[in-house]
């Protein structure tokens, strides 16, 4: 795969277990976590002639997902003729020929191959193309498409089997058959794939067409390599086209870098960054650490900082260990602390809403984060109470898995063991060893914070109109959706009305920023803190890009979050979500729209984004909480601001 993927796709959308198409067109499985960093003599991760340099340490994923060590994917590095390798040379990260059936576009026969095989033998005639089905289950399993078993096919080995596909929009146009089988038989006289994606509902009692059929799942995991099948799974097996997708929802997590505010004395600040740079190191010695083992710990950070001749001493190094290690939360002590349990994502987003709502201006102690307040434009002031300029950001994204068929509603139950499995075909069983791979990117963003009061005066206001809007069953769907990060306790309308206003306005500031700043939509990603807490509520929009690539980040955001470059980007946004090309149907309240039925007014017109900008993959959103709708503007929160609009206009 070297060149073909860029470091930041394996994290997502071609984790370890997606399916990848290369530019020939054969689609491939991305291997497990056991086979990365490796080079062509097939030497192991300490083999790599600097293994540190992949290291990245985040002390907050760390303790999220209860694994110390993450790791960069490598990059391809050529050795040039007459030149030195460059260090970690010819590392790569390999993906195997999946599905192994492939028919021929002449003869219609099918033929299977290896995970590993290279290249396919030429046929006498016509030449050899990927099947289109697979099978998959909803614990994480991708199997063949089980042709034989399919059809009753009692033959050796592989039979001889053809697959005619007469172009139609059904699946009964597609057909299977074995050309071996006694003239009567099932097999012989074949059958089509009719209703073979179908999938289940095992909460009624249904069954797929395979379990009719009497197949049963048989665990395999293609992306372990041959023969690392699981028994014994009771998932029903359902068809599917390699190119769907819900075949594959990977499972990331990310975390906006965020400095120890309590720590004042700049050395211990220096050498804490100092210390934190060697990723590997700090690994184990969080390891350590979480063993109430602290004198090893700071042992061995003490021998990191010597190979590196960094000058310290020991009271100093203690200090930095103390800060970098603690709990995440500890760092968080004199903001206000919510009423009610939050789940830990909802806590741990919480704790960067601490930090990136003040500012942080000292880039010589803290180099990763920058954060300038900004004037509220004097128009906008009745809606917004906070803008903050993020100059600089570090974001570290980790990938801890994956499911198949359905997204898994509480990820992360199970941490670490099941990433382990699924990741590795022999899982590390130490917690100094385990490690899962992450990016660590940079970038600018602009942080706007919206008027709570407001919020619950417009929340008062409308109470009848969110009613009748807002039923019980759409806001239990759209609490069910872990992404929204809903409350622990009470999921109810005042909340579901607050995440609608505030997602929807990050959709249709993003959509109005790309004709300003310079980026794709596919560039720029929101991070919401949203929280009905009475004592201490959320309604936060960081809009910003963090880009490993070579679109960087220049400036380009983070300047539109200038008081007299913001208001007329705000007033830009409103005016287009109030009204869509797609109204009046659009706006129309139909009980919930989209995949899970928790969107309302939106759709590609207006509001949708890229899956890549938007941490819910586009679900929660009603732009009529922002702008109303277009036969009653009054219950949009902004109602004031598009009424001033279209009088300008005349």
């Amino acid at each position: 795969m070297n060149r073909q993927v860029r470091i930041g796709q394996l994290i997502a959308p071609f984790g370890p277990g997606a399916i990848y198409i290369d530019r020939l067109g054969t689609p491939l499985v991305v291997c497990g976590l056991d086979n990365w960093f490796k080079n062509d003599k097939g030497n192991g991760l300490l083999s790599c002639e600097n293994p540190d340099e992949f290291y990245i340490f985040e002390p907050r994923l760390a303790a999220l997902l209860n694994v110390n060590r993450f790791c960069s994917p490598a990059d391809f590095r050529l050795a040039h003729q007459g030149q030195q390798a460059p260090p970690n040379a010819f590392l790569h990260t390999p993906a195997q020929r999946f599905p192994r059936w492939y028919r021929n576009s002449r003869t219609r026969q099918l033929r299977k191959f290896n995970l590993n095989s290279e290249r396919l033998d030429n046929p006498p005639e016509g030449r050899w193309l990927p099947v289109r089905f697979i099978a998959v289950c909803g614990a994480g399993h991708l199997s063949e498409f089980p042709w034989k078993q399919w059809i009753g096919c009692d033959c050796q080995g592989d039979g001889d089997l053809y697959l005619t596909d007469r172009g139609g929009s059904e699946l009964s146009s597609i057909r299977v058959e074995c050309h071996s089988c006694p003239e009567g038989s099932t097999g012989r006289r074949g059958r089509n794939l009719s209703n073979t994606t179908g999938k289940p509902n095992e909460n009624e009692g249904e069954q797929s067409a395979f379990q009719k059929a009497g197949i049963s799942c048989s665990g395999d995991r293609p992306w372990l390599g041959e023969g690392a099948n699981e028994q014994g799974c009771n998932h029903p097996l359902v068809g599917a086209l390699i190119n769907q997708t819900n075949i594959y929802f990977p499972k990331t997590v990310s975390a906006i870098f965020l400095p120890d505010i309590n720590l004042q004395d700049d050395s211990i600040m220096q050498l804490r960054n100092k210390i934190e740079e060697d990723g590997g190191t700090c690994g184990v010695a969080l390891t350590l650490w979480g063993m109430k083992k602290r004198k090893e710990a700071i042992a061995l950070v003490k021998i990191s900082l010597d190979s590196r001749e960094i000058l310290h001493e020991t009271a100093q190094v203690e200090q930095a260990v103390g800060s970098l290690f603690e709990p995440p939360k500890a760092v968080i002590s004199s903001t206000l602390q919510p009423a009610t349990q939050e789940s830990d994502l909802l806590a741990f987003r919480r704790a960067e809403f601490n930090i990136i709502r003040n500012e942080v201006n000292d880039p010589v102690n803290i180099p990763n984060l920058r954060v300038i307040p900004a004037d509220v434009p004097y128009q906008l002031v009745d809606w917004f109470t906070k803008v903050n300029l993020v100059e600089r950001l570090r974001e570290t994204r980790v990938f801890y898995g994956f499911d198949r068929l359905e997204p898994n509603a509480r990820p992360l139950d199970g941490m670490p063991d099941i990433a382990m499995r699924q990741l590795f075909r022999n899982p590390m069983t130490q917690r100094q060893d385990q490690w899962l791979p992450a990016i660590k990117v940079f970038g600018e963003g602009i942080y706007l914070e919206l008027n709570e009061q407001k919020i619950t005066q417009w929340q008062e206001e409308n109470i009848d109109w969110l009613a009748e809007r807002l039923n019980d069953g759409f806001i239990t769907r759209l609490s069910v959706v872990y992404q929204t990060l809903p409350p622990a306790i009470n999921a109810d309308r005042k909340w579901a009305s607050k995440y609608l206003l505030v997602h929807s306005l990050a959709h249709i500031l993003i959509n109005q920023l790309v004709f300003e700043c310079g980026y794709s939509t596919a560039s720029l990603r929101e991070r919401l803190y949203i929280s009905n807490d009475p004592l201490a509520p959320m309604a936060g929009i960081l809009i910003y890009t963090a880009a490993g690539d070579s679109e960087g980040t220049l400036g380009g955001l983070v300047r539109l979050g200038q008081k007299d470059r913001l208001e007329p980007i705000i007033r830009g946004a409103v005016s287009r979500a109030s009204w869509c090309s797609a109204d009046p149907v659009c706006s129309e309240n139909l009980g919930g729209q989209g995949s899970r039925l928790v969107n309302l007014a939106a759709c590609h017109a207006c509001t949708l984004l890229p899956e890549t900008a938007c941490e819910t993959i586009n679900q929660g959103l009603d732009r009529a909480m922002i702008v109303g709708t277009p036969d009653n503007r009054h219950p949009g929160f902004m109602a004031q601001l598009v009424d001033e609009i279209y009088s300008l206009e005349g």
